[in-house]
């Protein structure tokens, strides 16, 4: 059975929580994203790069198996100032998103509508019906509060907050168009997302009309839900990877610049828990992460999540072994980028959730030593951080 990561202790230095409070205070350009430990679920929350005028930041949700812990990063940014501490001045909950409606992604959002709903600005979700009691609770709490703006997303919506560009990748409208006909897996229903940051929002040309190149450089977030190989074969369609050409015809229209992939991503979130349909060795390689992250017991669960297969797929896209004849080490994953909710530190105790404060180009990552089971609390937990720095 596979099983997540004893990490080195000496890896993750033990800091004070005004460590991590000022890691983020100080750095108002970087974007940070909560991974939570919630076990074999997905619980996220990020806070967008603050307002250069009010100096406060936005939120996102983006699935919520364990309120508590969603509430304990809203309440702790909140309370420290980094959100408004009056829901009147604005819905600073930009944008709240349900994947897709299985229990271990909604448990908890008809509880974020009750309690955060005047801060909710939008909410998103597939517009896939499903039998369970979280998905009525939660649709009857989204009617109750008329003033969320809400929709179904699909493929190439591009949303625009500040200079962070959030973009649906899934479903396609293929698939969505057929959520009432001829089926489609609740998972492959999912809404996966990239989001971009710092981007501008208007392509630069010179007096001739050829695109400017911008040198500045951003980060790439991609959160891949639970889609599985038929969602994720209609995004590899949608966004096709534009190769470098030398032909004089590709010179001619400017295609020869170089090789474009827009899946490319400084942080995956891995689909579906490590599931054996989550990922495969093409779209992993394509987008090539820095940081690989994945939301999953430390050892099989109830699903048998991270399967073997899928944990080989990652670590052959971030080491390529295939045509060397290798054979992979798990205990190398951390040194590639690849970390789990579930890992545990030498002593076999619990890491715990993750938060990844993101700069331009680069990726700080920290823990809060939680179990799935036990509460986050950002201002008593003792967090570590990583002692590497990921370029991306």
């Amino acid at each position: 059975m596979p099983i997540t990561h004893r990490v080195a202790a000496d890896d993750f230095v033990a800091q004070d929580p005004a460590d991590f409070l000022m890691s983020v205070r100080d750095r108002p350009d970087a974007l940070v994203y909560f991974l939570c430990n919630v076990g074999d679920g997905d619980t996220q929350v990020l806070l967008l790069p603050a307002d250069r005028a009010s100096g406060r930041r936005q939120a996102m949700v983006v699935d919520v198996f364990q309120f508590r812990k969603v509430a304990a990063i809203l309440d702790w940014a909140i309370g420290h100032g980094l959100m408004s501490p009056d829901a009147d001045v604005e819905r600073d909950i930009a944008l709240v998103v349900a994947t897709h409606p299985h229990q271990d992604h909604i448990a908890g959002m008809p509880r974020l509508l009750e309690e955060y709903g005047d801060r909710i600005d939008e909410f998103w979700d597939p517009g896939y019906f499903h039998t369970i009691g979280a998905y009525h609770d939660m649709m009857r709490n989204l009617a109750a509060n008329g003033s969320i703006g809400y929709a179904h997303p699909a493929s190439g919506l591009r949303r625009w907050f500040g200079d962070v560009a959030v973009t649906v990748l899934s479903p396609s409208i293929a698939l969505r168009n057929r959520f009432d006909t001829y089926g489609v897996d609740i998972n492959d229903a999912s809404i996966s997302l990239q989001i971009d940051f710092p981007l501008a929002q208007v392509v630069q040309r010179d007096d001739e009309g050829n695109r400017v190149e911008s040198k500045k450089k951003h980060n790439v977030l991609l959160l891949g839900a639970d889609a599985q190989t038929l969602s994720w074969a209609q995004v590899i369609g949608d966004f096709p990877r534009l190769h470098r050409s030398d032909s004089a015809a590709a010179k001619a229209i400017g295609a020869a610049a170089g090789t474009r992939d827009p899946l490319r991503a400084g942080l995956h979130k891995v689909p579906h828990h490590g599931s054996k349909h989550g990922v495969n060795l093409e779209l992993a390689e394509r987008i090539h992460g820095a940081l690989t992250l994945v939301s999953s017991v430390r050892a099989g669960g109830n699903h048998g999540f991270p399967h073997e297969i899928a944990q080989q797929i990652l670590r052959e896209a971030a080491n390529p072994q295939a045509k060397k004849l290798g054979a992979h080490d798990p205990a190398n994953d951390p040194g590639h980028g690849l970390y789990y909710t579930g890992d545990e530190d030498s002593d076999g105790k619990p890491l715990g959730s993750i938060a990844v404060v993101m700069r331009a180009g680069k990726l700080e990552m920290w823990r809060f030593g939680d179990r799935p089971s036990e509460a986050l609390d950002l201002d008593t937990a003792q967090p570590r951080r990583l002692n590497k720095i990921f370029a991306t």
